[in-house]
C-alpha cells in the first residue's frame, strides 16, 4: 500500500520479521490482545479517489471505527451495494462511522451501508455537514445500536416524524444543530425518547409547545437551542421537570418577560446561558438564584435585567466560576450589607452596564477583602467607575490572566502589569492616561495582548513596550513622538501592530521585516517618510495601512508579492507612478485605497482580476476573545460540550482595524466584523490617465469605486451596468465624454452618484429608482448634459413615457455617432486636396506632370465614350 504524501509515510512500514505491522502505523490502533484492528482514522487529509481505491474492504472487517471526515473531494465507493452484507459480514463490529462534510443527499446509501444487518451494532453515526433532508430518519431504523447520532448542518426542515426517531430506543445524543426544524415532537413522541440525554437543536425556530412538552424526555442532561429566533415567555412547566438536566443554552433567540420560578426545580443545573434575549425583572425578585447552588457558569448578559450592585444573590453558589451580567440595567440595593462570597471565579464580565436611578459611583474601587486564588478574568469595561485601582492587585488576584478597564475614569498604577504575573491580556484603553506605562527597568514577561489606545501618552515609544511575548500591541491614538523603535525586530510573535494617530516620524525600519508572523499593519496618520521597505512584501500581510503619511517612491515593490493581501490604503502619500499590472496577482485583495497620491497612467485592466468577495477576516472583540479562552479552559478542566462551535481558531485577534470611503452619500469608516461584508476600491485625486477599463464593470460584488478628480477619459463603460452591488459610483471631475450608460438604472443599491465636471452629452438616465434620489448637482459642470432634473431641456417633456425616453437616448446617441463621422471624412478629404494643391503651386515640374495627366485622361474618357456609346447609338439609327 502506499503513502499519501507524508501523511501516511508509515504506511509501508514493517516489523522485525519483514511482515507488515499495520498495529505501528499513524491513525491505526489496534487490539493488544487479538491484534485486529479496532480503529482507523482517514480524517481531513484524503484527495479524489474511493475508500475501495486506497485498499480493500476486507481491511475494514475487524474495525470498530471508520473515520472519512472530508473537506476535500473524497467519495463513497459506488460498488458497496446491497450484496455487501453478506459479502463482508465482519463489519458487523463496525461501532463508529464518521462521513462528515459530503454534502451527500441520497439517504439510500445509509440503506446499503445497512443491509441485511451488516451494521447492526453500529453505536455512533457523524453525518454533519452535508445535504440529508426529514427523510434521514426513516433510514436509520436498521441501525438498532445507535447511541449517538449527528446530523447538524443538514437541509432538515420543518416537521419531523418522530416514529423514526423513537425506533431508535438506544439514543443518548441527538445533534440537529443548524437546520430549520419547526416540530420535534408532541407529549407522547418526546416520553419515547426518555434515553436521550444530550439535545442540540441551534437554529431552529420550535413552536411555543416545545418546552412545554420537553419535561417528558427524563434522562436529558443537556439542552442546546441557541440562534433560533425562539420568542415569547418561557413556560411554567415542562421544561423545569428535568431534573437532570445539567446544561441549558438559550443564547440569542428573543425569549421575554421574566423568568419563571420553577426554573430553580433544576437544582443539577451547571451551565446556564440566557444572554441575548429580552428578560426582564430583578434578579432578586424571587429566589430562583439561591436553590440553583450547583451553577459553575451562568451568562445573562445582554438582557433587560436589574441586577443589584452586591451581587448578594450569589452568595450559595460556592461552585461559581463564570459570571457574566453585563448590558444589562445595575441598581443599587435596598439594604446594602458587605459579604465574603463563598465562589472562587475564574471569569468575571460586566462590560456595558446601563448606569440609571441616580448611580454614579464616585468611591474608589475596592479590592474585596478576601484573596481570589481561582479568578483569572476580569472585564469592567464601559462603566463610570474611578478613583485609583490599589496597586496590591496580585494579592486580592494571584493568578490573573486578563485584565479589561477600558473606558473608565479610574488611575492605573504603572506596576499593574507586573503585579500580576500571569498577566497575559491588559486593555488599558480610552483612559486619558498619561505619564509612565511601566518602569524603565520593568518588561513584563508573559503579556500577550496589550491596549494603550485612546490615552495621551507622549514622548519616544519605550523600549520595554514592545513585549517580546506580545501577539497583539496597539498604541494608537496617542501622542507618542520619534521614530519607531528598531527593537520592534525581537516581536517575532506579534500578529497585530497598531501605532497610528501619533506623531511618530522618519522612515519605516527594515527591522519591520523580521515580523514573519504580522498580519495587520496599521501606522497610519503618523509623519513618517521615505519608502516602504520592499522586504515587507515576504510578510504574510492581510490588512496594511499607511494612510495619511508622507510616504513615497513607486508602487512596484509594495504590490509584488502579498499573496494574503485583503486591504491596501495608502490613501494621502506622495505616491509616483503607474500602478502596476501585478496588482492582478493580489487574487484575496477586497480594499484598495490609493486616493490623494502623485499615480499616472492608465489603470491597469488586471485590478478586475480581484473580484472581492465576501472574505472572513479575522477580527474579534474583546469579549469573544474572553469567551474563547473560557470555553477552551472549561472543555480542558470541566469536560463541557462545546455546543457553539467557538473553539475553531482560539487565536482570533482583537482588532479595531478601519477602512474608510464612501456609501451612502457619506464617507463612512467601517472597522470589525463588518469589513468582511464589504469591499471597495479608492483611486481619486491622482493623475490617472486613459480610459477606464471596460473589465471594471466584472466586479459584480464591488460596493464602491471612486475615480473622481483624475485626468480620465473616452466613455463611461456600458458593463457598468453589471455593478448590481454598488453603492457609491463617483466619477466626477475627469474629462469621460459621450452619454451616460441607460443600464446605470439597473443598479438598485446605488446611494451616491457623481458624474460632475466632464465632457458628457445626451439625456441623463430617467427620473426613476435610485436615480430619483439624485439632483441636478450630480451632473453640473457637463453642458451638453440634458433632461431632468437638469435646466436643460432634451426637445420632450421629462414626464414622457420611460420607453420613449430611452429610445430617444438611444437615437441621440446613433446620431451624434453619425454627425461625427461625416464630419470626420470631411475634413479628411480636405487636408488631403488641400496639401495636393501645395505641391502644385510650389513645383513646377509637378505641375506640367499633373497638366499632362489630366488631358491624357480627357483623352481616353473622350475616345471611350465614342468608341463605346456614342458610335453604336448613331449605327442604330
Amino acid at each position: 500500500m502506499s503513502s499519501n504524501g507524508e501523511l501516511l509515510v508509515d504506511w509501508a512500514g514493517y516489523n522485525e520479521t519483514d511482515l507488515i505491522d499495520c498495529c505501528s502505523w499513524n491513525r491505526v490502533k489496534c487490539n493488544l490482545t487479538t491484534g485486529q484492528v479496532i480503529e482507523l482514522n482517514l480524517t481531513t487529509r484524503f484527495g479524489s479517489g474511493m475508500v475501495g481505491d486506497l485498499m480493500p474492504l476486507s481491511f475494514f472487517h475487524s474495525s470498530s471505527k471508520i473515520g472519512v471526515d472530508v473537506g476535500t473531494s473524497f467519495s463513497i465507493p459506488t460498488a458497496y451495494n446491497t450484496s455487501m452484507g453478506k459479502k463482508y459480514p465482519g463489519l458487523s463490529n463496525l461501532r463508529e462511522l464518521w462521513f462528515e462534510g459530503y454534502e451527500i443527499n441520497d439517504i439510500n446509501i445509509l440503506s446499503a451501508l445497512g443491509a441485511n444487518s451488516g451494521l447492526r451494532n453500529l453505536e455512533k453515526l457523524i453525518l454533519n455537514d452535508n445535504n440529508f433532508n426529514s427523510t434521514i430518519f426513516s433510514s436509520l431504523k436498521i441501525f438498532p445500536s445507535l447511541k449517538h447520532l449527528n446530523l447538524a448542518s443538514n437541509e432538515i426542515t420543518g416537521n419531523i416524524k418522530m416514529n423514526d426517531i423513537i425506533a431508535l430506543s438506544n439514543l443518548k445524543y441527538l445533534n440537529l444543530w443548524n437546520n430549520n426544524i419547526k416540530t420535534f415532537g408532541t407529549t407522547k413522541a418526546l416520553r419515547n425518547l426518555s434515553t436521550v440525554e444530550y439535545l442540540y437543536l441551534g437554529g431552529s425556530s420550535l413552536n411555543e409547545n416545545f418546552l412545554a412538552n420537553i419535561g417528558q424526555m427524563t434522562s436529558l442532561k443537556v439542552l442546546s437551542m441557541p440562534s433560533g429566533d425562539n420568542n415569547g415567555n418561557l413556560p411554567n412547566q415542562g421544561w423545569c421537570e428535568l431534573k437532570y438536566i445539567e446544561e441549558l443554552d438559550f443564547l440569542d433567540n428573543n425569549f421575554v418577560g421574566t423568568l419563571p420560578s420553577c426554573l430553580g426545580n433544576l437544582t443539577s443545573l451547571r451551565w446556564l446561558c440566557l444572554a441575548g434575549n429580552y428578560f426582564s425583572g430583578n434578579t432578586t425578585s424571587h429566589s430562583i438564584w439561591r436553590r440553583l447552588t450547583s451553577l459553575e457558569y451562568l451568562d445573562i448578559a445582554y438582557n433587560q435585567f436589574d441586577v443589584p450592585l452586591s451581587f448578594r444573590h450569589f452568595s450559595n453558589h460556592t461552585k461559581l466560576i463564570y459570571l457574566a451580567v453585563g448590558y444589562n440595567t445595575i441598581i443599587t440595593d435596598t439594604e446594602f450589607q458587605n459579604w465574603i462570597p463563598n465562589f472562587q471565579l475564574e471569569f468575571f464580565a460586566i462590560e456595558g452596564w446601563i448606569y440609571s436611578r441616580d448611580n454614579s459611583f464616585d468611591g474608589p474601587f475596592k479590592l474585596p477583602s478576601s484573596c481570589h486564588l481561582h479568578l483569572e478574568m476580569i472585564d469592567v469595561s464601559n462603566n463610570k467607575l474611578n478613583g485609583r485601582i490599589p496597586e496590591n492587585m496580585s494579592l486580592a488576584f494571584p493568578k490573573l490572566t486578563s485584565l479589561n478597564l477600558s473606558q473608565n475614569y479610574l488611575e492605573v498604577p504603572s506596576d499593574v502589569a507586573i503585579g500580576s504575573p500571569a498577566l497575559g491580556y491588559l486593555r488599558l484603553s480610552h483612559k486619558k492616561l498619561k505619564g509612565q506605562i511601566f518602569p524603565k527597568y520593568v518588561k513584563p514577561r508573559m503579556l500577550s495582548f496589550f491596549y494603550l489606545n485612546g490615552n495621551n501618552f507622549e514622548g519616544p515609544l519605550p523600549s520595554n513596550v514592545f513585549i517580546t511575548a506580545l501577539f497583539v500591541l496597539d498604541a494608537s491614538n496617542n501622542n507618542f513622538s520619534g521614530k519607531i523603535p528598531r527593537c520592534i525586530r525581537d516581536n517575532t510573535r506579534l500578529l497585530q501592530l497598531d501605532l497610528s494617530k501619533n506623531h511618530l516620524e522618519g522612515s519605516i525600519p527594515v527591522e519591520i521585516c523580521n515580523l514573519k508572523r504580522i498580519q495587520v499593519l496599521a501606522l497610519s496618520e503618523n509623519r513618517l517618510s521615505g519608502l516602504i521597505p520592499s522586504c515587507m512584501s515576504s510578510l504574510s500581510l492581510q490588512h496594511i495601512h499607511l494612510e495619511r503619511n508622507q510616504l513615497g517612491g513607486t508602487l512596484e515593490h509594495v504590490l509584488f508579492n502579498f499573496s494574503s493581501l485583503i486591504t491596501l490604503d495608502l490613501r494621502n502619500n506622495n505616491f509616483i507612478g503607474n500602478i502596476p499590472h501585478t496588482i492582478g496577482l493580489l487574487n484575496t485583495l477586497s480594499y484598495l485605497l490609493l486616493s490623494t497620491n502623485q499615480l499616472e497612467g492608465q489603470i491597469p485592466n488586471q485590478i478586475s482580476e480581484n473580484d472581492a468577495e465576501i472574505r472572513s477576516t479575522k477580527y474579534a472583540t474583546t469579549s469573544t476573545y474572553s469567551w474563547l479562552t473560557f470555553l477552551h479552559w472549561i472543555r480542558l478542566k470541566r469536560h463541557y460540550h462545546d455546543s457553539q462551535g467557538l473553539l475553531s481558531n482560539i487565536f482570533l485577534m482583537d482588532v479595531e482595524t478601519q477602512v474608510q470611503f464612501s456609501t451612502k452619500r457619506n464617507s463612512y469608516t467601517y472597522k470589525g466584523s463588518i469589513l468582511k461584508y464589504m469591499s471597495g476600491i479608492d483611486l481619486s485625486s491622482n493623475r490617472l490617465t486613459g480610459e477606464i477599463p471596460v473589465e471594471l464593470g466584472n466586479m459584480s460584488n464591488l460596493p464602491a469605486l471612486n475615480l473622481s478628480h483624475n485626468h480620465l477619459i473616452g466613455r463611461i463603460p456600458n458593463t457598468f451596468s453589471n455593478l448590481q452591488e454598488i453603492e457609491g459610483l463617483d466619477l466626477s471631475y475627469n474629462r469621460l465624454n459621450g452619454s451616460i450608460p441607460v443600464g446605470l438604472l439597473e443598479l438598485n443599491s446605488l446611494a451616491v452618484f457623481s458624474v460632475a465636471y466632464n465632457n458628457l452629452s445626451g439625456a441623463v438616465p430617467d427620473f426613476k429608482a435610485q436615480f430619483a434620489t439624485f439632483d441636478k448637482s450630480n451632473y453640473e459642470g457637463n453642458p451638453f448634459l440634458c433632461g431632468y432634473p437638469l435646466d436643460n431641456k432634451c426637445g420632450m417633456s421629462p414626464k414622457l413615457s420611460n420607453t420613449t425616453k430611452i429610445n430617444g437616448d438611444e437615437e441621440s446617441s446613433e446620431l451624434e455617432d453619425i454627425k461625427c463621422f461625416y464630419i470626420g471624412l470631411v475634413v479628411s478629404y480636405g487636408a488631403i486636396f488641400l496639401g495636393l494643391a501645395a505641391a502644385l503651386c510650389f513645383n513646377r515640374y509637378w505641375r506640367k506632370a499633373w497638366f499632362r495627366m489630366i488631358e491624357s485622361l480627357m483623352f481616353c474618357c473622350y475616345y471611350f465614350m465614342l468608341d463605346n456609346i456614342v458610335t453604336p447609338i448613331k449605327n442604330r439609327w
